[in-house]
């Protein structure tokens, strides 16, 4: 079947292991599990897997001993990883920051709400790919560390008994009170930009907080924004709804100050990386391979990029989705208003489209009303769900273009089509044509 991510789970512990691995494999992720650490980092060296789930009790070496090795091999070094222990607050606060450990899941995190809390490792390591694929120079690092940017925080309160320590956000944190989650929507989409929001509310609150999690993922500026939210009294499957929502982490007020403080620590540094690799991407993009201005690819590039990844998504079982997106109303214009009216009105909508997308996704322009998008270890219906989301932004946008005297108004046409036996770069962008509504 296909599957969207690849997870090696290590783990003396089989009988866990299995029950987690049934979870992620109905998740469509392919699932490795090795009670044995050697053999575990053999398997990743052949064969580098998104993300890696140790367990606090690992056979033949120890578990840091396991992590120390991933770290210092260059096949292994910038997988995410996540850790299944029971001593939480032992491996957050020492050993896990110093071996670059990506999360540390609580003992009480029931494997559906895993399932959800891991899913940004995995598209980290579907960033990171993508950043293998582009770059001439393979061995760019780009990992990043929370000391090595200055970063800002939201605290936005719905409970008015919350009291929370100033120290534990940060000198620099954003302080904000509400007195309902449409007021804290209004705060959080205002002006400003954050690499971690807080929210604290309470169980009256939830329903609330559901909605406001599924707002967050819909909006095109804000859908990879890292997010926590603390709920006092908070019932088990409310915390998993809350995941299955959008929510990077979940807490109980019954959980302390350093546990909250960990993880805003842990949710700034996977942002951070994040960042990191949406840089380096940037970087790829030159006169020779695209647009800069417009940070679009071209179509020379495109072909060949497709091609590879077409390969890669045969070779491990990959999910894969190619987006057509038409704009008819740059080719009216065009014969409204002329050339140079056409080209400015093609360009916003390429810059529009590049800070719209995934990070991971790659746009290429491929005429002067059409745009490619390429949408790595992602199922067809996941890149229409995208793919609408960025439409209903276009649509709602007015457009000025010198010598047309009224806003500009565009309605897009999108084809989605994912890999089918067979495929080449040709026949994946016919069929995302031909699929054209």
């Amino acid at each position: 079947m296909t599957n969207i991510g690849s997870l090696f789970i290590v783990s003396q512990d089989e009988a866990r292991a299995r029950h987690l691995g049934e979870f992620f494999e109905q998740a469509r992720h392919r699932v490795g599990i090795f009670t044995d650490g050697e053999d575990a980092l053999s398997a990743m060296r052949d064969t580098p897997p998104d993300v890696v789930l140790i367990g606090e009790r690992v056979n033949g070496i120890g578990c840091a001993e396991l992590l120390a090795a991933m770290r210092a091999g260059s096949a292994t070094a910038d997988i995410p990883v996540a850790l299944d222990v029971a001593d939480v607050e032992a491996w957050r606060g020492g050993l896990g920051n110093g071996l670059q450990v990506d999360d540390v899941l609580p003992a009480d995190l029931d494997a559906n709400a895993m399932v959800f809390r891991l899913q940004p490792l995995f598209r980290l390591s579907t960033m990171q790919a993508e950043l293998r694929l582009r770059a001439a120079d393979s061995t760019l690092s780009v990992r990043a560390s929370a000391a090595s940017a200055n970063t800002q925080a939201l605290y936005l309160s719905l409970n008015q008994k919350a009291n929370l320590p100033p120290a534990i956000m940060g000198g620099d944190a954003i302080w904000e009170t509400a007195t309902s989650t449409a007021e804290a929507e209004t705060i959080i989409t205002g002006p400003g930009f954050f690499d971690v929001a807080v929210i604290d509310a309470t169980a009256q609150d939830v329903d609330g907080i559901i909605s406001f999690c599924h707002d967050m993922r819909d909006n095109p500026r804000l859908f990879n924004l890292p997010f926590l939210v603390r709920v006092a009294d908070l019932l088990p499957d409310d915390a998993r709804e809350l995941y299955r929502c959008g929510a990077s982490r979940v807490l109980s007020g019954n959980d302390g100050d350093s546990t909250l403080r960990h993880e805003i620590d842990a949710l700034i540094h996977l942002q951070l990386r994040r960042n990191a690799v949406r840089d380096a991407l940037r970087r790829t993009l030159t006169e020779n391979t695209g647009y800069p201005r417009q940070a679009v690819y071209t179509d020379a590039f495109l072909l060949p990029y497709l091609e590879k990844r077409l390969d890669i998504a045969r070779a491990r079982d990959r999910a894969f989705s190619v987006v057509h997106l038409n704009l008819p109303e740059a080719a009216s214009l065009l014969e409204e208003a002329g050339d140079e009216s056409c080209r400015v009105l093609t360009e916003q909508l390429a810059r529009w489209l590049s800070r719209l997308i995934r990070v991971e996704d790659l746009a290429a322009r491929v005429s002067d009303s059409d745009f490619v998008v390429a949408l790595p270890d992602t199922l067809p219906g996941e890149a229409h769900y995208v793919m609408n989301r960025i439409a209903g932004v276009l649509t709602f946008t007015d457009f000025a273009v010198p010598d047309v005297y009224r806003p500009v108004k565009v309605w897009p046409l999108i084809g989605v089509a994912g890999m089918e036996p067979g495929d080449t770069a040709e026949s994946i962008l016919q069929r995302a044509r031909a699929n054209l509504s």
